[in-house]
């Protein structure tokens, strides 16, 4: 009887090593992740999601391996539904985009919350903007990998006439996204805010549908608008992010040393994009003007007529978003600058 016993134990041993050693193979047996992009290769931010691929396949010895599909899985929004759905394992969207599926990011979008670059960066390291990602994680089902930056704010393009003060604005059909928060700003600037999604925004510059846009200066470039846009106007008044997420499901399936390559790869590339992103606005203006866009920046007079604008966009938006947007919040933002 012993005997028998000792051979059941034996065989629940050798199966419990077995069923491990199959567990362990399962878990670091090689993933092919997807990612879906709406931006061009070769922008600023998606550059560093080349990097990523390459990074990974390092860290994981080509275990863990990665494709980029740049504009092959429709605008941002389904974009970022199929990766929440899971048909697509990595995508991108801005966090004005982001707005679609969550509030989370609204305080952001706010005009004028910060004055330099710098300072949004610095904000991204703080308690309160580490809630906020915390609540687009639950809100969407979609981890944060990495937050990437456009090396500037965003400045207002437009095809036939230079602006230089908000009198210059009144009445002309300016591309949004769906913000409200955005939408509020250039009606408060006396403007026609026109929401178009980005992957129609040139047609609709080059047909007249809408007269401007409102890109950082490296996307102007990257995207091609030169051809349509010819003024540039220089207020850097709102600090666009790049949102490089994962399904989450999709990523704690992947065994616990998978997960952190994913993340040190990430993280790399963050600050990488960091560093890399304010280097080429300069030399991204020059090109403009080389291609035949005129780039004017405001004095400090002219700057501030459009930032008096702030409190009314912030009393508007709030209005607009009861429930959803805490100024509260975005003061505490603004009080993370060093």
């Amino acid at each position: 009887m012993f005997c028998a016993r000792r051979s059941v134990l034996r065989f629940v041993a050798l199966s419990a090593i077995i069923f491990g050693a199959l567990a362990t193979t399962t878990a670091d047996a090689q993933v092919a992740l997807r990612i879906g992009c709406t931006n061009p290769a070769g922008s600023v931010v998606t550059d560093p999601i080349d990097r990523f691929v390459d990074l990974l396949a390092q860290k994981t010895n080509n275990q863990v391996t990665a494709k980029n599909f740049y504009q092959a899985f429709g605008v941002e929004q389904r974009l970022a539904q199929t990766v929440m759905d899971g048909t697509v394992d990595i995508g991108t969207m801005t966090t004005a985009s982001a707005t679609t599926f969550t509030s989370a990011f609204f305080p952001y979008e706010l005009p004028f919350l910060f004055r330099a670059y710098d300072d949004m960066l610095n904000s991204l390291e703080s308690p309160v903007a580490k809630r906020l990602i915390a609540q687009f994680e639950k809100d969407t089902g979609l981890k944060v990998l990495a937050i990437f930056g456009f090396g500037a704010g965003r400045d207002i393009q437009t095809r036939t006439k230079q602006l230089k003060t908000p009198a210059d604005i009144a009445g002309v059909k300016i591309r949004t996204t769906p913000s409200p928060i955005e939408v509020s700003a250039y009606k408060a600037w006396g403007a026609n805010p026109t929401p178009v999604d980005f992957a129609q925004t040139l047609t609709a510059l080059q047909q007249g549908t809408v007269e401007g846009i409102n890109l950082d200066t490296p996307a102007v470039l990257s995207t091609k608008m030169y051809e349509a846009v010819k003024f540039n106007t220089r207020l850097s008044y709102q600090m666009n992010m790049f949102l490089f997420f994962m399904n989450a499901d999709k990523f704690n399936k992947l065994s616990p040393a998978h997960q952190a390559a994913v993340l040190e790869a990430a993280k790399e590339v963050e600050k990488w994009n960091r560093q890399d992103a304010p280097t080429r606005v300069a030399a991204n203006v020059q090109e403009l003007t080389r291609l035949g866009v005129t780039t004017y920046q405001p004095n400090d007079a002219e700057w501030a007529q459009w930032a008096k604008a702030k409190d009314e966009i912030w009393k508007a938006a709030a209005e607009q978003q009861r429930g959803k947007l805490d100024l509260a919040v975005a003061n505490e933002l603004a009080a993370t600058k060093r």
